[in-house]
């Protein structure tokens, strides 16, 4: 199972059929994922907490703040309904004072970060693809799903927002400085890496589309395309009279989402008709029983799409 199947499917739980079993779940199977465990310890402690197992909720945040230092949003701590029944507790009140201290020193102190793969040194380098993560992710859940395009031979960009939510955790919540610090990453990676060929490619998933769709219309990267999966474009028809550029510079796109993603699927059909109006060529796969997550044969997907985006169709 994948991190963010192992988050949807809790959620879908909890939606279903209540808090105690979506709680039982995600404790049974938080061990078997690779992703960022301080989010799947809010899961737990939140979900113990609103099925009315308070101790163990207080032992799981113990856990997850204390004995491993991690921290959440002071705001979301005081404000989440699931841990009402903690907020009388002298133990949660100390927490979510850390929990204070250590965002003011996480958010005094953020700034984004790039981590820059190269294909094997015997392999063409034949372009730069720069990928995005989503809300609430980091690059290093980022790169196990991208790293592959190192394989067709692109220098692999991984860009990390400045904006951190939690421990491990960043959001794209502002798209104007987003986009700024992808330009600016951009920048670096022309400077200091040599490529033989100018394909340039954008990736990003869920809220990191938006990232890049705001640049592509408004900044300076010359792209040749870009790949969205789940794209979660909340506000897409506010660019429907800038589409058109991407069509007169021949950019081209290809788009992944779920039919069950909840999340995406309304606005990447809105998406969809836009660019069909605007004459953008595109691809759009619907992928069958699938949430808001990437497909299980995701490499499968890239290949294609980078074949599609890089030569002529």
């Amino acid at each position: 199972m994948k991190y963010t199947k192992l988050l949807n499917t809790t959620l879908e739980k909890y939606k279903t059929n209540g808090a105690e079993e979506a709680y039982h779940y995600i404790s049974k199977h938080a061990n078997e994922v690779e992703g960022n465990h301080a989010q799947i310890y809010n899961f737990q402690y939140a979900l113990a907490a609103a099925s009315g197992h308070e101790d163990e909720a207080l032992a799981i945040m113990k856990e997850a703040i204390i004995e491993n230092g991690h921290w959440y949003s002071y705001t979301y701590l005081l404000e989440d309904e699931d841990l009402d029944s903690l907020r009388k507790n002298e133990e949660f009140q100390y927490m979510i004072d850390l929990c204070r201290n250590r965002e003011e020193e996480a958010k005094k102190n953020a700034e984004s970060t790039l981590e820059v793969i190269v294909p094997d040194k015997d392999r063409t380098k034949e372009g730069l693809f720069i990928a995005l993560h989503g809300n609430q992710e980091n690059n290093s859940f980022t790169k196990v799903n991208w790293q592959t395009v190192t394989s067709n031979g692109f220098v692999l960009g991984l860009p990390q927002s400045s904006q951190i939510e939690f421990s491990g955790g960043y959001n794209w919540d502002d798209v104007e400085k987003g986009s700024m610090e992808l330009q600016t990453h951009y920048e670096t990676m022309k400077q200091n890496v040599q490529v033989n060929h100018g394909s340039i490619i954008l990736g990003g998933f869920s809220a990191g589309a938006g990232v890049i769709l705001n640049t592509i219309l408004k900044r300076d990267i010359p792209v040749q395309g870009f790949i969205f999966v789940g794209p979660w474009l909340p506000d897409v028809e506010q660019y429907a009279d800038q589409l058109a550029m991407m069509a007169d510079k021949g950019i081209k796109g290809y788009i992944i989402c779920g039919d069950q993603d909840e999340d995406s699927l309304d606005c990447t059909n809105t998406f969809i008709k836009l660019l069909e109006k605007k004459n953008v060529k595109h691809v759009f796969e619907l992928v069958n029983e699938l949430d808001h997550d990437y497909p299980e044969n995701f490499d499968r997907f890239l290949n294609k799409a980078i074949d599609y985006l890089t030569n002529q169709h």
